[in-house]
C-alpha cells in the first residue's frame, strides 16, 4: 500500500519527489518508495542523505522505512560503500515493508550487512507502530 493511500498520510510533514522516488517525512522517521526498476546504489543515498538533512538537521537519530511497493534493485556493494560515509553513524534503524516473498527475500538478505537495528514487516502499519515504541527516537526537530 502506497504510504499516501494509507491512515498515516495526515501525518506527514513533508514530501520530496525525487527522480528516484517519494519520500515522506514525518515526525519521528522516514518512509521511502522507491520506485520501480530503480537501482538504489550509494548515489541515490548520498543524495536522500541530503534531503533528510535539509529536513531535519544534521545531528539527527535518523529511522528509515522502505516501504517496497515497486521493485528496485540495491547495488551490491551498497551497504559497504554507506558505512564508509561520515554519517552513517544517524542511521538508527531500517525497516522493510514487503508485499511479496521475493521483496522479503531481497530485504532479508540485506539485513546481513546492515549495522543497525532492521526488521522486516508485512504491513507499513506494523513497521509505523515499531518506530512508534524505540527508544532512540530522532533528536533533531524538523527546520
Amino acid at each position: 500500500m502506497k504510504l499516501i493511500d494509507s491512515k498515516f498520510a495526515p501525518s506527514v510533514e513533508g514530501i520530496n519527489v525525487t527522480k528516484f522516488g517519494v519520500i515522506y517525512f514525518f515526525k519521528d522517521f522516514v518512509v521511502t518508495e522507491i520506485n520501480e526498476g530503480e537501482v538504489y546504489g550509494l548515489e541515490t543515498s548520498v543524495e536522500l542523505t541530503k534531503l533528510i538533512f535539509e529536513q531535519y538537521a544534521t545531528k539527527t537519530n535518523i529511522h528509515v522505512i522502505s516501504n517496497r511497493i515497486n521493485n528496485y534493485s540495491v547495488e551490491p556493494t551498497y551497504w559497504f560503500d554507506f558505512y564508509k560515509n561520515e554519517h552513517a553513524d544517524a542511521l538508527k534503524s531500517v525497516s522493510f515493508v514487503y508485499y511479496n516473498e521475493l521483496a522479503y527475500s531481497n530485504a532479508k538478505l540485506e539485513q546481513t550487512f546492515i549495522q543497525c537495528d532492521s526488521e522486516c514487516f508485512k504491513n507499513l502499519h506494523d513497521a509505523i507502530d515499531h518506530i512508534s515504541k524505540t527508544q532512540n527516537k530522532r533528536t533533531a526537530c524538523i527546520k
